[in-house]
């Protein structure tokens, strides 16, 4: 497997009252292409701080990260904005739909902002549906769908884009744990149809559904 992902030595500060906190501390990390991956830790351990930096939403402070072979701090904004149109697709605890969209139409809309044409979106529309077992749900809006349901809708979102990598922050937070299993599931699928997937939890059981685990506590790397 081929280096997808490089950080070396990367430290990310925030300066509250005065006072610097260091949200991420010389940490060295390298996800292959197609792994699966868990970063666990408890809350403000800097799990989230990362996935950021991973996902191109934010920059570090001090170090280097490649994401694909590219210099991601010798990129401009609208570059940073392509990576994550094109390559990164991002999964959110509380769903984000849309709720005067129908599912179709919440998995449709990042295809609308990317310019693709009704005949080229919908068979991507219809196809990312099935692939989460949601295409006989696709006319119900969120208020008619479970938690799980509204889950698999945004998972179908992301892979309508086609993202070799996908970020699920805490995608099982909001649901029970039986639903929050069947999630797991669908992201093990998409890993074994190649697709590199890195969870941010808190949840030993979640990270374990995992093929790899890396723990962080107070900034840093301890596994």
């Amino acid at each position: 497997m081929t280096a997808l992902i490089q950080i070396e030595n990367v430290s990310k500060f925030y300066y509250m009252g005065g006072e610097t906190i260091r949200a991420l501390d010389d940490i060295t990390l390298d996800i292959a292409q197609g792994e699966f991956v868990a970063i666990m830790g408890p809350s403000g351990s800097g799990k989230s701080t990362l996935m950021n930096i991973i996902g191109c939403l934010d920059v570090s402070d001090e170090g280097l990260y490649v994401l694909d072979g590219k210099h991601i701090h010798s990129l401009k904004d609208s570059q940073l904005a392509e990576i994550r149109n094109r390559k990164i697709g991002f999964v959110f605890q509380n769903f984000n739909l849309l709720p005067r969209l129908s599912a179709y139409e919440n998995v449709e809309l990042p295809l609308i902002y990317r310019g693709l044409g009704r005949k080229q979106r919908e068979p991507l529309v219809l196809q990312a549906l099935e692939a989460v077992d949601l295409l006989d749900r696709r006319k119900h809006f969120p208020s008619e769908l479970s938690g799980g349901q509204q889950q698999r809708v945004a998972i179908a979102r992301t892979l309508a884009g086609d993202p070799p990598i996908i970020l699920a922050d805490e995608p099982t937070g909001a649901l029970d744990s039986k639903t929050g299993v069947e999630i797991m599931d669908i992201f093990r699928r998409l890993n074994e149809q190649g697709r590199t997937i890195i969870v941010i939890t808190h949840d030993r059981q979640v990270a374990e559904q995992t093929k790899r685990v890396v723990r962080f506590r107070d900034g840093r790397l301890v596994h």
